[in-house]
Order: structure tokens, then C-alpha cells, then sequence
């Protein structure tokens, strides 16, 4: 018979003990995985077609918190739809001063407003608008909604595209993502009956894809104009989107609420 001393416990009830921790932390990451992991909500086929009829748009609204977002999350997108002769208008909430600068420029607002620019000649828009609110605050600005609203019922657009403030995928949430968001489309839902339909990005339910393989070169060109923020090197969003769920190299994947 062996003997512990005492106050100690014994080897097994050590083992015991933290094979107890590894199960209870197992039972809770499992169902927080299932929760908010990426998963279609239709099937590979179904996904693609609805991104056939998304590229269809003629005049289209992306509404954004910073410069970078667009050509992030969705410039696959937006590049196809301008190359098929869409009218893309943009909205840019802020300019970005409390982001990264990378470069150490005097003026970080003003450059990425240029390096929005640069990036949005590459990829087609037709027009960008800067709101020029506080960087990480737009979404409580009272200047926000208005903003919105005028531009909308300046363009009528055929398809809105924001960020999913319901269901975003993780691991990056930010304020004025998901904040912006939030408002515009409880907005867009006060337009009742005729409304376009709203295509939400960063969305860990996507029921729509968008191949993007034949743009991939210049999703990545016009993400690089944002210097300041990856100094110049756009490549590193390739990994983020892989189309291997719908069996196309790289693919840009959406929401969709009518």
C-alpha cells in the first residue's frame, strides 16, 4: 500500500482533477465552436447562383466604418460588379486617424483618404464619400444616420452591402463595423415593401458566394494602396478567402436579407 503525504494529493486524483478541467473547458468551447464558426446555410451550388444574381446589380451601396474595409471584406466583389458595369458608390464613415500607421506620416486621415482613392480607382467605384466622423465613434455620432440616409436617397441603389452587425464571424469585431452597421440596417428595415436587398459581410452564416478568382490579383493590388496600413503588401488576405466551401480557389461570402 502507498502513502501520500498529507495535504497531498495522489497522482490519480491529480490526473483525475485536471481531466475534470479539460472536459468542463471541452463542454463549453464545443457549443461556443458550433456557435460561431463560418458555415453555409445553403448549398455550394445555391450559394454560387445567388452570387450570379448579386452581380447583376447596376447601381450598388457599400457602406463602410474605415479606409481598407471595402477592399478587405468584399473589393473581389465590388471589382466584378464595376467590371460588369455596375455603378459602385461607396460610403467611408471615417478616415481612419486612430488606426495604424505603419509609415509614420504627419497626416493619417488625409493619407488614407488618398489611399482610399488609389484603391477605389483600381477596383471601378464610381464615387467615394468620406463622412469624416471620429475614427471609433462613428456609429454614436448623430451625424451618422443623416449621412447615410442623404446618400441613399441620392443613389436608390439596387443592393446595399454593410458589414453582419448580427452575426459576425470572429475574431475581429470592431465598433464601428459592426456599430455602423447596426444603424443602417434598421434604417434599410423602415424602407418596407420595394427595398433593395442588404448584403452583409464578415457573416459566420453566409447563404451567398461571390467567386472572386479571377480578381484576386487586384483585390490584392488595391488592398495594397492601403500603406499605412499593411505596408503595401495586400497578400496577406488571401488565406481568409479560400473558396474551398463552394470549390472555386478564392470566393467573398455574404448574408443576404430582402
Amino acid at each position: 500500500m502507498r502513502l501520500t503525504k498529507p495535504g497531498r494529493r495522489s497522482r490519480p486524483a491529480r490526473v483525475r482533477r485536471g481531466l475534470g478541467w479539460l472536459l468542463a473547458f471541452a463542454a463549453t468551447l464545443v457549443p461556443l465552436y458550433l456557435v460561431f464558426r463560418v458555415q453555409l446555410t445553403v448549398t455550394p451550388e445555391a450559394a454560387l447562383k445567388a452570387g450570379t444574381e448579386l452581380l447583376a446589380g447596376k447601381k450598388v451601396l457599400a457602406i463602410v466604418g474605415h479606409p481598407d474595409d471595402l477592399e478587405w471584406y468584399i473589393g473581389g466583389t465590388l471589382r466584378r460588379l464595376s467590371s460588369a458595369g455596375a455603378d459602385v458608390q461607396v460610403v467611408v464613415a471615417t478616415s481612419g486617424e486612430k488606426g495604424p500607421n505603419r509609415t509614420g506620416v504627419a497626416d493619417l486621415p488625409g493619407t488614407r483618404e488618398r489611399e482610399q482613392l488609389a484603391a477605389a480607382e483600381i477596383n471601378g467605384y464610381t464615387r467615394v464619400r468620406f463622412l469624416g466622423l471620429p475614427d471609433r465613434a462613428s456609429a454614436k455620432d448623430p451625424r451618422f444616420l443623416p449621412g447615410v440616409q442623404a446618400v441613399y436617397n441620392e443613389v436608390w441603389p439596387d443592393a446595399v452591402f454593410i458589414f453582419d452587425p448580427e452575426l459576425p464571424s470572429l475574431p475581429y469585431l470592431h465598433v464601428d463595423h459592426q456599430g455602423a452597421a447596426h444603424l443602417t440596417l434598421t434604417f434599410w428595415r423602415t424602407l418596407g415593401a420595394g427595398r433593395p436587398p442588404v448584403y452583409l459581410f464578415q457573416s459566420r452564416r453566409p447563404d451567398v458566394a461571390v467567386d472572386i478568382s479571377g480578381v484576386i490579383d487586384t483585390k490584392e493590388r488595391a488592398l495594397a494602396q492601403h500603406v499605412t496600413q499593411n505596408g503595401g503588401n495586400g497578400a496577406g488576405m488571401r488565406g481568409l478567402f479560400g473558396g474551398s466551401a463552394v470549390a472555386v480557389p478564392y470566393a467573398e461570402y455574404f448574408r443576404v436579407l430582402r
